[in-house]
């Protein structure tokens, strides 16, 4: 799948103590002294051993507390930052594709999109949450595509990307199949207006036309949203009959 200039150009717009005297110590006698140190002793490893509980039971608090994260999922609802976020089910591109996106994104402010994308070939969807740092687009493309070349579309549109903009770093491209349907992806990071961004960017064919949709956030929030975006990737399907909608 290749295109031509013109329909490119278009497509690439859009982180312990020794004792040594003998007798009396300290107005003590020997034996009292060592009587004293002892206990002292004793105390302390009773201290020591309390501390070590305490300790294993914060270590397994923190394993508790792994396992479920690692239970949870966009169908559960997922913690981030200390905060609860949960996710519904919404149709894009035309209602000709849903996907599970957190229920609190709302569109971009037309004023918050002029600023971040001021080409006039910025997405046609383009979603935020409260923060405006954590984003989802859609839009379709140029061309013609299906499931047997649209990692080929892929390859040429990043490639141009990557052209025109030498600070984008790859960080992995993979291809996934859901009910039969290719979506072939890639994920990296990029400088942007107000820092450094993590993408994970989609390809799939939607009755013949490609349509690209792309999630961002900052950098220093990647470790959370990573795991959650992929998530939200696999969750894609497509509508093929009006009456799903």
């Amino acid at each position: 799948m290749c295109l031509d200039s013109s329909v490119a150009k278009d497509n690439l717009c859009s982180f312990f103590c020794a004792f040594t005297q003998e007798g009396e110590v300290n107005g003590m006698k020997k034996e009292e002294f060592f009587d004293e140190q002892i206990l002292d002793m004793i105390n302390q490893s009773e201290q020591v051993s309390t501390g070590n509980k305490d300790a294993l039971s914060k270590v397994e608090n923190q394993k508790n507390e792994n396992k479920e994260t690692d239970a949870r999922s966009i169908y559960t609802g997922v913690r981030i930052n200390g905060k609860w976020i949960y996710f519904e089910r919404q149709f894009f591109a035309e209602d000709s594709i849903s996907m599970m996106v957190p229920d609190n994104f709302v569109p971009m402010t037309k004023e918050a999109v002029k600023v971040k994308y001021p080409s006039e070939h910025r997405p046609e969807t383009i979603l935020t949450d409260e923060t405006g740092t954590v984003n989802l687009m859609f839009q379709y493309m140029e061309g013609e595509v299906d499931s047997s070349t649209i990692e080929a579309f892929r390859n040429q549109i990043f490639g141009l990307m990557k052209y025109a903009n030498p600070g984008i770093k790859e960080r992995q491209a993979g291809e996934i199949d859901i009910e039969g349907n290719r979506i072939a992806y890639v994920e990296f990071t990029n400088n942007a207006l107000g820092g450094k961004l993590y993408n994970l960017m989609f390809y799939i064919s939607v009755k013949g036309r490609p349509l690209m949709g792309s999630f961002n956030c900052i950098t220093k929030d990647v470790k959370y949203w990573q795991p959650v975006a992929v998530e939200m990737l696999q969750s894609i399907r497509i509508v093929e009959d009006e009456r799903e909608i």
